[in-house]
């Protein structure tokens, strides 16, 4: 059995040992009747059943197990906490440092290779997963990635004197939903999606 066959099933198993409408108002999704969920991630709508704990896609079928494992991870481990207005570095979060250098190979490397020379194509891509514009950096948007989750994303192009950057950004209220190693998977998702957002656009086909 893979690990991420016992990491949904250990996730389900809580899930279910969970009331439903408190699972709903503590992390925003929506309830589908007693016996379903309805929770939106990255612009994408996702069904989970109750108190099965099986997490599908907007077809019906099985969402992959990784993707399944962060939706239940989010809906068993939120707590209802406000948001706090406020964005801090993935370094601020409780466990950040130690995956720090993970957060930067799989989340801030790939956005800078994906948006460091078309910093304005982060807008466009966005757009697909119900992102917002900020005023930061050259260019930059608020992804909802859950209902109580956004992700801020900020790309600094480069020039002939200085590489570009980038940098992913939360709500310091994401403590209260998801830990380091989760924040990373999702963020590591957003950037995945929003990388295949726009090489779709530029007709190079989507990154999966």
């Amino acid at each position: 059995m893979s690990t991420y066959k016992v990491a949904y099933d250990v996730l389900r198993a809580r899930l279910a040992g969970r009331d439903l409408a408190g699972i709903v108002e503590r992390s925003g999704a929506r309830a589908l009747g007693p016996d379903r969920i309805g929770l939106r991630c990255l612009g994408q709508e996702y069904v989970i059943t109750y108190p099965e704990g099986l997490v599908l896609e907007a077809d019906g079928e099985l969402a992959p197990e990784h993707d399944a494992i962060l939706l239940l991870l989010y809906l068993t481990e939120s707590t209802g906490r406000d948001m706090d207005g406020e964005w801090v570095a993935f370094e601020q979060l409780s466990g950040g440092a130690g995956y720090s250098a993970s957060f930067r190979g799989r989340v801030v490397f790939p956005l800078v290779r994906a948006f460091g020379s078309r910093p304005k194509a982060l807008l466009s891509a966005a757009a697909s997963l119900d992102g917002e514009p900020l005023a930061l950096g050259d260019a930059s948007v608020r992804l909802p990635a859950l209902p109580r989750v956004p992700l801020a994303y900020v790309v600094w192009g480069g020039d002939e004197e200085f590489p570009a950057t980038a940098n992913v950004v939360f709500d310091a209220s994401i403590e209260g939903y998801l830990d380091a190693e989760a924040v990373t998977v999702l963020a590591e998702l957003a950037t995945r999606r929003l990388a295949g957002a726009a090489n779709q656009s530029s007709g190079q086909g989507e990154v999966k």
